[in-house]
């Protein structure tokens, strides 16, 4: 079996990892497998060193222009007219219009789209609402030259159903490899060396996201003071960069949390440092699967997330508070507090787990009758 991966950049992400997680997973199963991608040093680099096979295509990024997208589609039917594949799996939703281009190739491979979140069309996005009915369109437009669609979380599965988007779909959770975290002491001592703060009786807050209107950090923000008063020994550091920066910092220094609030920048491989966070909060508007919600999963910490995606079935209901809730966020914290309680490690959410479910699948797509 041959497998073709298309994502439309390389550059660090969720969706991202997940590509080469599967790629190296489905590799070592004895699959051929190759990774198409746009611009991105970060995936090519995680290539490279895992003697991945990959193909840069030009066309392929992240972009509203229509003409890009058609200019890909035609590329990646040239790329299949002269390469034959037996599965082309895409991943986010400028390379899902690579649907089309293997469709209409020589070799017409299966194709599979994974549904790493329902972003724009997800209940809980409230951001351009004008646009909602156009992706829609697109959306179901672009589904109907896919042969099946995966989803991360039984909870986007049932929402995209409610919407009329999809008939049905598959349910295949993300996994990761046992990730390697740094020792406790260690991890601390770098985000002390980032916030210049002594963190020995300090009680570290952590999250690791993209600075943008998915994270939601202006929640965390905002509701800080109201951690203090409960908490008034915690820190609060955000692991990631984005376009909303310059407005949370504007919000930390409205609220003079200066002292309080650290927003630490890009760092490659930051899952290693979650073992120095007391509590780990992820306040998304909405989520698919999240890939660093698993990894501190694995890093047996705390964790308080919003009540989005597929976010409960990764940590349960105790750990999730009601989105933009205060209320019941500062009740959640409480009892965390009080509490010993871990959240168990899952199989469902292990590398292997993920690769054996991809390889059934793939399997299945070669004997049609069994799907």
């Amino acid at each position: 079996m041959k497998v073709l991966i298309v994502i439309t950049h390389g550059n660090i992400g969720g969706a991202t990892n997940f590509v080469f997680y599967l790629a190296k997973g489905l590799k070592e199963s004895g699959i051929e497998v190759k990774v198409g991608f746009g611009e991105g040093e970060y995936l090519k680099e995680k290539l490279e060193k895992g003697k991945i096979e990959f193909v840069n295509f030009k066309w392929l990024k992240r972009t509203y222009n229509p003409l890009s997208n058609l200019f890909f589609i035609f590329e990646i039917k040239e790329f299949l007219d002269k390469e034959k594949f037996d599965i082309c799996h895409f991943n986010s939703t400028n390379a899902l219009f690579g649907g089309i281009g293997a469709k209409i190739s020589k070799s017409k491979p299966k194709t599979v789209f994974t549904i790493h979140g329902l972003s724009i069309l997800d209940p809980n996005y409230r951001k351009n609402l004008l646009l909602k009915p156009i992706y829609w369109l697109i959306f179901k437009f672009l589904f109907s030259f896919v042969d099946v669609l995966v989803f991360v979380s039984k909870k986007n599965l049932e929402d995209a159903k409610k919407l009329k988007i999809v008939k049905d779909g598959v349910v295949i959770y993300n996994g990761i490899p046992q990730p390697e975290f740094l020792e406790r002491e260690i991890a601390r001592k770098f985000f002390e060396e980032q916030t210049k703060i002594n963190l020995e009786n300090k009680f570290l807050i952590g999250s690791i996201g993209r600075l943008d209107y998915q994270k939601n950090y202006e929640f965390l923000i905002k509701v800080f003071p109201e951690v203090l008063k409960i908490k008034p020994e915690a820190i609060a550091t955000i692991i990631g960069e984005g376009p909303e920066r310059k407005k949370l910092e504007n919000l930390i220094e409205k609220l003079n949390l200066k002292e309080k609030i650290f927003l630490i920048g890009e760092l490659k491989d930051a899952s290693k440092y979650l073992k120095a966070f007391d509590l780990f909060i992820l306040p998304s508007r909405y989520e698919g699967l999240s890939i660093t919600l698993i990894e501190t999963l694995f890093a047996q910490i705390p964790i308080l997330v919003s009540d989005v995606g597929g976010n409960k079935e990764i940590v349960g209901k105790d750990f999730v508070f009601e989105l933009n809730n205060k209320t019941d966020f500062l009740l959640k914290f409480k009892m965390i507090l009080e509490s010993s309680q871990k959240i168990p490690e899952k199989d469902e959410f292990t590398l292997s787990s993920m690769i054996s479910n991809y390889l059934q699948l793939f399997e299945k797509l070669q004997k049609p009758s069994q799907l």
